[in-house]
């Protein structure tokens, strides 16, 4: 379905998009889902592309609320229950969604548990202020307060995207427990994107550590990052003869990782 691809476009890993494109796309994902003369398919392929957008939908919100409040019992039960879905990722830009979730209550039981999934997401995600505190809270003085924004932020995951900048800052923290909560946070927030220069160095940092099992670590993640920490090379070829047997191994691991096809 082409909404589907188009999705998967917009949201493939890569340099981060402006909002304005993000936006554009909500609209017209939320206008196909919307428009009765579309195919249920499509309706329901679309709204399923806008939750995968999650807190960037949040343009689309009065349009699924108009769905909801459109269709009636279990009718077009597919679309109302990735309506329903879709407003539950969205998080807590879907707030004003709640009354219409709410007489939305008993339609259909698939409709029913979808509901009561969304309130709970709706409900209980963070709020974008709460995301912007802690990323500022990664520049302060306070080392501790540092680590403890990487944590929360990575207990956040991909609901914390917006700190994404702020994290590859704190990448190159020179408090190696901020770092490595950085590094940790980063890869909890964004999730199977390709990793930065600045995470492949922060990893790096480690394989000079005094303590084998942090340099041990430090190598096995960098060769399941595989080809993508390449940069990491020459650092990992400074230890090829580590004194440990398991860094050792590990070390040769990872540069065969690193320079597969």
């Amino acid at each position: 379905m082409r909404w589907v691809l188009l999705a998967a476009v917009a949201l493939a890993p890569g340099p981060a998009r402006a909002d304005e494109a993000e936006d554009k796309l909500a609209g017209q994902l939320a206008g196909v889902a919307r428009d009765f003369r579309q195919p249920l398919s499509e309706r329901v392929a679309a709204a399923r592309a806008l939750g995968k957008l999650g807190p960037r939908a949040a343009l689309a919100v009065p349009d699924l609320v108009g769905i909801m409040d459109r269709l009636r019992g279990d009718e077009l039960e597919p679309l109302q229950e990735a309506v329903v879905e879709t407003l539950g990722l969205i998080g807590s830009a879907a707030r004003p969604a709640l009354p219409a979730l709410a007489r939305a209550a008993a339609r259909s039981t698939d409709i029913e548990l979808a509901r009561k999934r969304a309130v709970d997401q709706i409900l209980n995600a963070p709020d974008s202020a709460n995301v912007d505190a802690l990323a500022a809270q990664l520049a302060s003085r306070d080392a501790s307060l540092r680590v403890r924004a990487a944590k929360a932020l990575a207990d956040l995951g991909p609901a914390a995207r917006a700190a994404a900048p702020a994290l590859v800052v704190a990448l190159a923290d020179p408090d190696n427990d901020v770092r490595r909560g950085s590094i940790a946070a980063y890869r909890a927030v964004l999730p199977g994107t390709k990793p930065p220069p600045e995470l492949v160095r922060a990893i790096a940092v480690d394989l000079k550590d005094a303590d084998a099992g942090v340099r041990l670590i430090a190598a096995r993640t960098l060769g399941r990052l595989g080809s993508a920490a390449s940069a990491a090379a020459p650092d990992l070829e400074a230890i090829r003869a580590d004194i440990d047997a398991d860094v050792r191994r590990a070390v040769l691991d990872a540069l065969a990782r690193l320079t597969a096809p």
